[in-house]
């Protein structure tokens, strides 16, 4: 039989990985966000994740710039004084917060904020140690520490995937599955019996 504690260990693990998804979801059926891989304003969408932007030869031998999507699908071309334009606009029509953050619509600041709110939850894991450590005068992981390691490591994977980030996914998903795995001990590890 399934102990308590493994039953909400397993319902706070899945908690993390469903809600965002749920959000994001309802955001979608709602309207307010695109498809994956989809613009979210025009064809030309730099840094919102656009797949690639290929330099081509037209058909009256001028150079053409072609977007395509996550998928290869062709989701525009422009000429190179149409391409500098939309750059030219961008730059000057869009808040200063977005070219700081290297975002072009509301929905890329929504995820850079999603990735700085995961980074200050991984954070926070550091300062609970610390502050755990200190009240007892020696050093500790309390299993606070764990759980914010796994809500900020899920948070950051999930902002990683929309970034195409592979250094950081690849760098946050080897300690989830040692927070995964500490939080097991913890909660769902069956005490010894004694002799």
């Amino acid at each position: 039989m399934i102990g308590k504690s493994k039953v909400w260990l397993s319902f706070w693990i899945l908690l993390v990985l469903v809600v965002p998804a749920l959000i994001w979801m309802a955001m979608f059926l709602a309207g307010k966000i695109p498809a994956p891989g989809e613009p979210a304003e025009t064809a030309f969408n730099f840094s919102d994740r656009i797949a690639s932007l290929e330099v081509i030869e037209g058909d009256d031998g001028e150079m053409i710039f072609q977007f395509k999507d996550w998928f290869g699908g062709d989701e525009g071309r422009m000429t190179p004084a149409e391409f500098a334009g939309q750059i030219h606009a961008r730059k000057r029509d869009l808040p200063r917060v977005f070219r700081w953050l290297d975002v072009t619509s509301w929905t890329g600041l929504l995820w850079v904020a999603f990735g700085l709110a995961g980074q200050a939850v991984f954070m926070g894991r550091m300062l609970i140690q610390w502050w755990a450590s200190e009240k007892v005068k020696s050093s500790v992981v309390p299993p606070m520490f764990w759980w914010l390691s796994l809500i900020g490591s899920s948070m950051l994977l999930i902002y990683f995937v929309w970034r195409k980030e592979p250094v950081g996914f690849i760098g946050q998903c080897t300690g989830w599955f040692i927070y995964v795995r500490n939080l097991w001990f913890i909660y769902g590890a069956t005490p010894a019996k004694e002799k």
